[in-house]
């Protein structure tokens, strides 16, 4: 194998040869031709302003040469670059590429055995309540992440599925029925934050509170009529109010006493007392023949 010269051997190679021509041009000292003394001291100094002139080229023209292998060293150093970088991207496209193709056809191979094998789908269902079960139970971001994920899946589809919204307040509606007759704690519980709440929306708003103060009329008045036993505990319970009322607070049993005889005052008058009279004798009349009539 050769080896390679240096550039220092170039460069002195190529100053040996440029003072040899220059040797051979130069003109003598003892030229009779030439008047001048000073010729050959003139003929050295041209000579070493051409040689340096030469040295400066030949650095030129080293310092070209070494810019230009640089310069291609590092082209090609960026070609190489960008052919691992396209191969490397090539390869990765055709990883991934087989990499779907082998889970595609697992897939399609899971989907088979899982539809067709009973034993295998038994198995695989075990194995994931197994495992998830264990997640759920010791790990607390999974849990976390799970029961926000199965809310935010069941308010998507209580939105857009009117049949799921419909089911699910009927299955709501069963639930807590079962659960407010067979367990005392929570029937007890949700009476008092009913009474809670209707309190709370009866002293705070108006219109709410005077819907219930006539329901409850309503209510009283359809009952007193249409049930003889709630008329006579009613009359009984209000004579009982009205007769202690009047034994206790005198204020009050002035006031009845002044009404009393407000009312005697306005209304005994003469027509009344005859109509009262003529009413009294057709009952005592009535009564009579009711008596005569039975058997």
């Amino acid at each position: 194998m050769v080896r390679k010269k240096s550039t220092l051997s170039k460069v002195k190679k190529r100053k040996e040869a440029y003072k040899r021509q220059l040797k051979a041009d130069a003109i003598a000292s003892d030229c009779v031709d030439f008047v001048n003394k000073d010729t050959q001291a003139t003929s050295c100094d041209v000579i070493k302003m051409k040689a340096q002139f030469d040295d400066y080229k030949i650095i030129e023209d080293i310092i070209k040469k070494l810019v230009s292998k640089v310069s291609r060293l590092d082209n090609e150093r960026k070609r190489q670059l960008q052919i691992r970088k396209q191969k490397r991207m090539s390869e990765t496209a055709i990883s991934n590429a087989r990499s779907v193709l082998k889970h595609t056809r697992q897939s399609i191979w899971f989907r088979k055995k899982y539809r067709h094998n009973s034993l295998f789908r038994q198995q695989k269902n075990e194995r994931v309540t197994k495992y998830f079960r264990n997640n759920y139970h010791n790990n607390n971001d999974f849990r976390e992440k799970q029961q926000a994920r199965i809310q935010t899946h069941i308010s998507v589809k209580y939105r857009s599925n009117t049949n799921f919204r419909v089911e699910n307040n009927e299955r709501a509606k069963i639930h807590i029925l079962n659960k407010y007759y067979h367990n005392t704690d929570f029937r007890n519980g949700v009476k008092s934050k009913a009474k809670m709440h209707f309190l709370n929306k009866y002293y705070n708003n108006i219109q709410f509170r005077n819907k219930v103060k006539s329901k409850a009329k309503v209510h009283i008045l359809n009952k007193y009529h249409n049930n003889t036993k709630f008329r006579d505990e009613y009359k009984a319970r209000m004579n009982m109010q009205v007769s202690n009322k009047y034994k206790s607070n005198r204020s009050i049993r002035l006031k009845m006493i002044q009404c009393a005889l407000n009312w005697y005052r306005n209304n005994n008058t003469l027509i009344r007392k005859n109509s009262r009279c003529l009413y009294n004798q057709r009952r005592r009349i009535l009564q009579k023949i009711h008596c005569y009539s039975k058997p």
